[in-house]
């Protein structure tokens, strides 16, 4: 039996595991990136410098590996990025190159994000993507308003949308936040309109922080579909209603004022349309910043 999803195909309703050869190249890369990153501190952690001058560096280099692991023989999914991001006086402009790897295909994404400061209360985000590949949707964007409240609140509005080869995916969402001390809780709902209803999920992040803004740990949960694109398999309808329940870490730590190391653990529990039982998806990631 076969079974097609945008110009992928499975067989017999399994995807053939990962080659040998490709995830020895994964351990690799992912060993070289630790290993750059711990020279890399190393390095930087001499010319020790204080928190206000690194905050007032205009200038920030980062990459970041992302492996997701699937259970029941489904393809893993590989993702290296590299981004630029300048601050300006009307807030952060980010250029973001993603490479990732899933079905024997690498792709390529091309994304700009913007995060404009109108005032001290109100901040946005913008975003744009584009890829001529099979992994990542053709063309992303997606924008959102931020607003600071009284007694240390703040709430958004914003959307995702997400076009495919075949198919158009649209998210609305929000946010709201309180800050309790040196914890922040944001709370955020999704909600994926077509013509069969609206696939509805939640999130919740709770974090610590530890000493100063760059310096943090989170706990991260959520439950309904992940509006996540590496779980659409080229945008196919079916599969926004499917359910999901995560839980994971994030971490992030300034070493010496000079350069930041952050890493996610993340357990995801995910139906799909081909599978009778939930897939277990680990999700590792690591990566490193270096403000100049």
């Amino acid at each position: 039996m076969n079974k097609t999803f945008g110009k992928l195909k499975i067989t017999d309703l399994t995807f053939t595991q990962t080659p040998n050869s490709i995830r020895v190249e994964v351990m690799k890369i992912t060993l070289l990136g630790i290993l750059i990153i711990f020279m890399a501190t190393d390095s930087f952690a001499r010319q020790s410098s204080t928190y206000e001058d690194y905050q007032s560096k205009k200038n920030m280099a980062a990459f970041g590996l992302t492996y997701d692991h699937y259970g029941d023989d489904l393809e893993d999914w590989q993702k290296l990025y590299v981004e630029y991001r300048r601050i300006t006086s009307a807030g952060p402009i980010i250029g973001r190159l993603n490479v990732g790897h899933r079905f024997e295909i690498t792709d390529y994404q091309g994304e700009v994000d913007y995060w404009p400061e109108f005032n001290k209360n109100w901040y946005g985000y913008f975003n744009v993507g584009l890829s001529g590949g099979d992994l990542f949707p053709e063309f992303r964007t997606g924008a959102e308003l931020y607003r600071a409240l009284p007694e240390g609140f703040e709430a958004s509005l914003g959307f995702r949308y997400l076009k495919f080869s075949e198919d158009e995916v649209i998210i609305f969402t929000g946010s709201l936040g309180k800050y309790i001390g040196n914890w922040l809780l944001i709370g955020r709902p999704y909600f994926t309109p077509q013509d069969s209803g609206i696939s509805t999920s939640f999130t919740l992040l709770a974090r610590r922080y530890l000493g100063n803004p760059d310096t943090f740990a989170s706990l991260i949960a959520g439950i309904g579909f992940s509006p996540d694109e590496r779980r659409f398999l080229d945008g196919q309808a079916d599969n926004r209603f499917q359910k999901s329940r995560y839980i994971g870490i994030q971490t992030n730590y300034l070493v010496k004022n000079q350069f930041e190391l952050f890493g996610t653990l993340k357990l995801t529990w995910q139906e799909f349309p081909f599978t009778q039982n939930f897939t277990k998806i680990t999700t590792f990631e690591m990566g490193g910043r270096y403000r100049f």
